[in-house]
């Protein structure tokens, strides 16, 4: 939670619960839906019982135990996080000039923007469990989520190619993040994973003209048509721009995501 090492001294976990917490404070947090305000609050619960527990020496010697029991690191508490201790009270994070918030709403900041993109590629991978079950992970440096579904044989449908997708979080979908990925899927379908989806996600999306340029271009400097099919997607609402050739799983992916936020 607090990205520190096992043997961190006070003042270290201090700064980084400072660090951590003022991430999900409310007024980081208020432009964003309110699914992401409900998740920002349980995080920051969790953060404050991860100080709680590793600013009181005898909590710390416990949950140290444990970590060297199990091999790895020990569950906090389940449950509501109790309060900080006396001995050991939570320092308040940066506080805003009001809690109210301005009365002009605010452009959209980045600030929140690590705290969207850990939601978001939580949310997808959860997706990606449950419409592609069967799928196993491969090795594709650069990209936040990258599975290999293998074909499937359809008894009365017709049967599926095997599937690799690829997801990358960017701040905004363009023409420039286009750039940027579209030579490294290339390069992954180059090791054999033929079939592959990019699935480029981020809050809002060039004009389609333009991505569509952005691919043409790609697919001109590699000289040949192949490379990955490119799958925009909005996820502020889950908005997706398909292909004619986007796979059948990627669409179900999308709609199963865009269910779960009604």
């Amino acid at each position: 939670m607090l990205s520190v090492a096992n043997d961190a001294p006070a003042d270290e976990i201090k700064k980084a619960f400072r660090r951590e917490i003022a991430r999900y404070h409310p007024d980081k947090v208020q432009h964003l839906g309110r699914e992401f305000q409900e998740m920002a609050v349980g995080i920051a619960a969790h953060l404050t019982e991860a100080y709680r527990i590793l600013m009181d020496p005898a909590l710390r010697a416990k949950y140290d135990e444990q970590f060297a029991g199990d091999g790895a690191r020990a569950p906090m508490t389940p449950g509501r996080p109790s309060a900080p201790a006396a001995a050991a009270p939570v320092p308040p994070s940066p506080a805003p000039e009001s809690f109210a918030g301005p009365t002009v709403p605010p452009p959209r900041p980045t600030a929140g923007l690590d705290f969207v993109k850990r939601a978001t590629i939580t949310k997808i991978r959860a997706a990606v469990e449950e419409v592609l079950s069967n799928a196993t992970p491969v090795v594709a440096p650069g990209f936040d989520i990258a599975v290999l579904a293998p074909a499937k044989k359809g008894l009365f449908k017709k049967a599926e190619d095997s599937l690799c997708l690829l997801v990358k979080f960017v701040p905004h979908v363009d023409p420039e993040s286009v750039a940027d990925l579209w030579p490294r899927a290339v390069k992954v379908q180059a090791q054999g994973a033929n079939g592959c989806v990019l699935l480029l996600v981020g809050q809002g999306m060039a004009p389609t003209r333009d991505l569509a340029a952005a691919v043409t271009d790609q697919r001109r400097k590699a000289r040949n048509h192949g490379g990955p099919v490119l799958v925009p997607v909005d996820v502020r609402d889950w908005d997706a721009l398909f292909p004619p050739d986007a796979p059948g799983a990627v669409r179900s992916l999308i709609q199963r995501l865009k269910d779960e936020k009604r």
